[in-house]
């Protein structure tokens, strides 16, 4: 199927190419033309944090609307009066920045809200929006925030608050140097401008399809923000990598001889076959994640597994045309063709000599990178993570150092009174006050329909320390249940933070089985490829030696700060709770198209009549080298998106990068030794034992039934 479709996109090659450009170029003024609309909300069924929100939204509509705060910070003293003089401008234009601002509440006004710490040189006045908080136009809240920092004067600074007011996160320059990276190294490494244009080609129709698609999706399922920026990273990297490896293919045939229409037909049916399965793999792990149960998880893995689709399309159908179009110009050798293959994936080389000398270095390196996810954490980054250029983070260090760590963690403990009279929350909040962690209870607000009640918990800890979550944890095992015991009353804690704690462990509640999921589909398509069990066990067990020592360095980098300011990173926190979870759906497809391309042409060497040995440094020669192009490439890619001021896609750019390197060294030096020692009983379908196992219980079932 595959040398078919290939020879017909080859021999229709223009009408292949004008295809998917136009289809690009319609999908992509489609969505922009549809108004994309990617939500900022993680909504949560089934926990306690969403079942706050939805006590509010109905007995407290004003807390359901978006909103922000304006921090405002004398060191002379708010009651000076040119300081206050400065304070009723900034407050002024608040309330004539347009009809997104439905209200103002003056920093003074504590009975609705309002704040002034101590010794009254920090007030915090609330922005109230008339959208939620994810629908609040980001063109509006910029140019508040703009207007309202630029009142800042040398007796009064004024800084924003709020997720509305967080800067967007562009790719641009992200997408600019990993594109300019690949073409260098495709140049470098192959001399070849035919081939390093043509993955470039590629991946550039595949950005865009993807965008479209990613845009249209974003009307008919949640969405979250930064899907299309991973998105985009996955798909300029699977499509220069998907690319690169037929073409190499198809230009190894061609110098052997073989006319286009043949040489096409080898690479759809070699490397082609590689990259569907690498590309199903991909997006077989990223479809185990729509059983998580969160909606914005579904998104996420929709928008990836649609770029990953596109990618692969492209690659079995435009990848060929190209070909054809290009084939007087991809024929010649390029450096990395001419080099002479060095000796020691010989037989008789260090493969042999130093084997496990080799495999047992390259392991011990990767357990010590390891090490550091045993301590990882998992939570959600807020503004603290921001860089200090940022109104946001300004607005945060500014609140925590006038009013205590815990104000920028706020907790909203929502009850549902169910006919209970709200002066028995005397009780409640004397109980709260005594909890070991809090540090503040506000007096309880009763609804207006009389059949809620809101009391705000400020805790002693900032949202992204460890005592925090376990403060939620007690309050809702503990705490809470006792304050209610034998009354109808029902409490429910949430609040950004809560959100966090809940979304954290419910990607820890179903992490364990999503491994195995992955794991398992892993093992039985590479199973059902080569016809082994031993390979396939390899090959799973060596990339999770690689995540693993992708989640250490990310452990390293973005929680305990090593090497933090060299990247950016504005101050450590925990790691993204979804971040383990798609970083395995995703590196376990990519590392498989280097799994796959190497051992295919082990497979192919071993099928022809060498012996196991042979096979190993015939495959490894013929392949290794593309592979090593192919992830320094990749990573490259990766690596620039680091260069992103969103903290999201540092971790994503710095994760997928290390993972890919470290995958490739395993693939290259690792998994030879492994097969090289071996030999034969690498390629026996099911291992000797089992063989053997099977054969004895199929003598003894013989047996029985003989009369």
């Amino acid at each position: 199927m595959l040398s078919r479709l290939a020879r017909a996109c080859h021999r229709r090659r223009w009408a292949t190419l004008i295809t998917w450009v136009l289809a690009s170029l319609i999908l992509v003024s489609a969505g922009g033309m549809a108004k994309p609309e990617f939500d900022a909300e993680y909504a949560l069924p089934d926990t306690d944090s969403q079942s706050a929100y939805s006590l509010l939204e109905k007995h407290f509509p004003e807390q359901a609307t978006g909103r922000g705060e304006i921090v405002l910070h004398a060191p002379k003293g708010l009651a000076d009066p040119q300081v206050r003089a400065d304070a009723d401008k900034v407050l002024a234009a608040a309330r004539q920045a347009g009809p997104a601002v439905q209200n103002v509440i003056p920093y003074d006004d504590t009975r609705r809200g309002g704040r002034v710490n101590a010794d009254a040189t920090t007030g915090v006045a609330t922005l109230v929006f008339a959208a939620p908080r994810t629908e609040v136009p980001k063109d509006d809240a910029k140019d508040i925030a703009q207007r309202l920092t630029a009142l800042s004067t040398s007796r009064l600074q004024v800084e924003l608050s709020g997720s509305m007011f967080a800067p967007v996160p562009s790719t641009g320059l992200s997408e600019t140097v990993g594109l300019a990276a690949a073409v260098v190294l495709l140049l470098l490494l192959f001399g070849s401008l035919a081939l390093a244009g043509l993955p470039i080609v590629v991946a550039l129709v595949g950005l865009f399809t993807s965008m479209g698609l990613v845009m249209l999706l974003s009307k008919i399922m949640t969405v979250p923000s930064f899907s299309m920026s991973v998105a985009i990273m996955i798909v300029l990297g699977v499509g220069v990598d998907y690319a690169l490896f037929i073409a190499t293919r198809y230009r190894s045939a061609r110098q052997d001889g073989q006319p286009p229409a043949e040489a096409v037909s080898t690479a759809a049916t070699t490397s082609g076959r590689a990259v569907l399965f690498a590309g199903t793999t991909v997006i077989v792990s990223l479809g185990g994640m729509l059983f998580m149960g969160i909606p914005f998880i579904y998104g996420l893995a929709a928008s990836c597994a649609l770029g990953v689709l596109a990618t692969l399309a492209l690659a079995l159908t435009l990848v060929p045309a190209l070909l054809g179009l290009c084939d007087r110009w991809l024929t010649r050798p390029g450096r990395l063709e001419r080099r002479t293959p060095r000796t020691t994936l010989s037989p008789s080389g260090v493969l042999t000599r130093h084997a496990g000398k080799i495999a047992c270095a390259g392991v011990a390196v990767l357990l010590v990178l390891c090490a550091p996810a045993l301590s990882m954490r998992l939570g959600a980054a807020d503004a603290k993570n921001a860089a200090t250029s940022e109104t946001t983070r300004r607005a945060h260090d500014l609140k925590q150092q006038a009013f205590g760590t815990g104000s920028t963690a706020p907790l909203s403990v929502v009850a549902d009174l169910r006919g209970t009279d709200p002066d028995e929350l005397d009780s409640l909040t004397d109980r709260l006050r005594r909890t070991s962690g809090i540090h503040q209870v506000t007096p309880p607000a009763v609804s207006r329909d009389g059949k809620a009640a809101l009391v705000t918990v400020i805790p002693t800890t900032a949202a992204q320390d460890a005592a925090t979550p376990r403060l939620v944890s007690t309050l809702r095992a503990q705490v809470l249940p006792r304050a209610t015991a034998g009354t109808p009353l029902r409490l429910h804690v949430g609040g950004l933070t809560a959100t966090s704690v809940d979304l954290t462990e419910r990607m820890a509640d179903k992490l364990l089985v999503f491994v195995l999921a992955v794991v398992v589909i892993s093992l039985i398509l590479l199973t059902a490829m080569f016809r082994s069990l031993l390979v396939p066990l390899q090959a799973v067990a060596l990339t999770l030696l690689a995540l693993g020592a992708s989640y250490g360095l990310l452990t390293a980098v973005f929680q305990w700060g090593w090497g933090a300011g060299l990247i950016g990173v504005g101050s450590t926190g925990p790691l993204e709770s979804y971040m383990p979870m798609t970083l395995m759906a995703l590196l376990f497809g990519l590392s498989m198209d280097y799994q796959v391309f190497v051992l295919s042409r082990v497979r192919e060497a071993y099928d022809h009549g060498h012996d196991a040995r042979e096979a190993v440094a015939k495959g490894v020669r013929s392949s290794g080298r593309v592979v090593l192009a192919a992830a320094l490439i990749m990573a490259a890619v990766f690596a620039a998106f680091v260069l992103s001021p969103d903290r999201i896609m540092k971790q994503f750019g710095l994760g997928l990068a290390a993972a890919v390197m470290v995958e490739a060294f395993l693939v290259l030096v690792v998994t030879p030794v492994l097969l090289t020692k071996l030999g034969a009983r690498a390629w026996s379908p099911l291992g000797r034992h089992v063989h053997r196992t099977l054969a004895t219980a199929a003598a003894s079932a013989d047996a029985t039934s003989t009369p």
